[in-house]
């Protein structure tokens, strides 16, 4: 859960509108939104995540690290195979914007 004072890097709604992904400076916080509160359903240890986008279908996320590396995750099972980490960019990324069939996204830095 959030703690008092903790800053709030990105945050990104799944399309659906009952969740979202909250990055911190030390993790993602993966949450609930139920009619009267905000509940954690589960975490990921990542620092300094400064761009997290759901895919339209919102099966899958992908999130920003830097120097710039990006890791795509799947959203239902929170799992992120290594042909999903990504590196490279030059610079820090600045957006990302996926394809509306969910098949690959685009980076700007």
């Amino acid at each position: 859960m959030l703690a008092v004072g903790e800053e709030t890097l990105a945050i990104a709604l799944h399309p659906s509108g009952f969740h979202m992904v909250v990055a911190t400076a030390e993790k993602l916080l993966l949450m609930n939104l139920l009619s009267n509160s905000i509940k954690e359903f589960n975490s990921i240890s990542m620092k300094m995540c400064r761009e997290v986008k759901f895919s339209p279908g919102g099966s899958m996320f992908a999130c920003s690290v830097l120097p710039g590396n990006i890791f795509v995750y799947n959203f239902w099972t929170v799992d992120c195979p290594s042909n999903m980490q990504l590196k490279g960019h030059q610079s820090r990324v600045r957006a990302i914007d996926w394809q509306d069939d969910d098949s690959g996204f685009c980076t700007a830095g």
